[in-house]
């Protein structure tokens, strides 16, 4: 049964990456079912989930998202709480039944430039706003705001990246827009601090 079990994983892992040339994602031996993961354009690391087939189950990673190792999704597997007990009484007695034992709050969803570090958890429901950062060993319950660095367990904001005045300015700038030969040939443009002159440089390299 191993033996069966690898393969099809493997199988998988070759599928994803044959349907996935536009960024570059793995895909774990763990996850069951990557039909419903949807990953953009130029996002790395590899996949984690933690799957339990609930219907409401689901994750979507935007554009240059980046992973770091051992980031787990945990897309469902949630016990009731407010009957008798939280023991899945029917999945163990009767048959496996994931839309009352192992319930999802929904989506995950990562937004555009999320970076991610080591060991990170992150529940179903949750979305990662865009150009979030979330602190390695972090266990994220609760949606994160754009821009901010969050960290703990359970995760908070431990500060925001950028001023007010730059992070509506930033949220409104795709990444995807500016093609990867004027990235390059401006590079130093995105490595210097964020001011409101480079900003708007940035911005003129857009493409409609």
């Amino acid at each position: 049964m191993k033996i069966i079990s690898d393969l099809r994983a493997t199988k998988r892992q070759i599928e994803w990456r044959f349907n996935n040339k536009h960024n570059s994602t793995t895909l774990s031996h763990k996850v069951k079912n990557s039909d419903i993961i949807k990953v953009g354009n130029e996002s790395y690391g590899e996949i984690i989930t933690e799957s339990y087939e609930n219907s409401h189950e689901g994750l979507q990673i935007g554009n240059y998202v980046s992973i770091a190792s051992n980031v787990i999704f945990v897309l469902g597997g949630n016990h009731q709480l407010s009957t008798f007990t939280s023991y899945p009484l029917k999945s163990m007695f009767i048959k496996n039944s994931p839309e009352d034992d192992a319930q999802s709050k929904g989506t995950i969803i990562v937004e555009d430039e999320v970076w991610i570090g080591s060991n990170v958890i992150i529940l179903s429901g949750v979305t990662l706003g865009k150009g979030s950062i979330i602190a390695a060993g972090s266990v994220v319950t609760k949606s994160v705001e754009p821009f901010s660095i969050v960290g703990g367990n359970p995760a908070k904001i431990i500060k925001f990246r950028l001023s007010e005045n730059l992070i509506e300015k930033r949220k409104k700038i795709d990444l995807l827009k500016i093609s990867k030969k004027d990235i390059i040939a401006n590079i130093d443009l995105f490595y210097s601090e964020l001011t409101e002159t480079n900003l708007q440089e940035i911005i003129n390299l857009e493409k409609e």
